[in-house]
């Protein structure tokens, strides 16, 4: 799988959008899914970081994960289509950042579901779109598991995996 040179990325793009970030989020989502279902699906893990890092979308999220998925995507009908297309242009990102987490050893696989590690990766300074991107992605992962199968989960987004 080859990727654009760092050089060759647009530096906002290369910024917001790095590996290394993205796999935190992949990290937070798989130690989020893994406290209540064991490992997560790859497959979760690029509606999941499209859902943490769009802003009208993250802030839509509901206060508790006992808010169904299916009801909340009926009660925000307009965020549906910006899901589905942040979810598919962030494929070739969100592969990018599994790698990365692979690497790191922020998450390992198992049985074909990745497994966030004990120590996951070092965050000596956060800030404020960091934190709420991390919290959302938490969130989701727990959310996620309460659905349980990744292929409902996108039946219900509108995006074939």
């Amino acid at each position: 799988m080859a990727f654009a040179p760092w050089n060759d990325r647009q530096t906002d793009f290369a910024n917001y959008f790095n590996p290394g970030y993205l796999g935190v989020l992949v990290y937070s989502m798989a130690k989020g899914y893994s406290v209540t279902n064991g490992g997560m699906s790859l497959a979760l893990a690029f509606p999941g970081v499209a859902i943490a890092l769009h802003p009208d979308i993250r802030n839509a999220l509901p206060r508790t994960i006992a808010t169904r998925f299916s009801k909340w995507l009926r009660d925000h009908p307009e965020l549906r289509t910006d899901l589905i297309l942040s979810t598919q242009s962030l494929v070739p990102q969100v592969k990018e950042a599994v790698l990365t987490s692979l690497r790191s050893n922020w998450v390992s696989t198992e049985n074909g579901r990745l497994i966030a590690a004990t120590k996951g990766p070092p965050i000596l300074k956060s800030d404020k779109t960091l934190d709420d991107d991390q919290t959302a992605a938490a969130f989701v992962g727990k959310w996620f598991a309460k659905v349980g199968d990744e292929r409902e989960i996108y039946q219900q987004i509108g995006v074939r995996p």
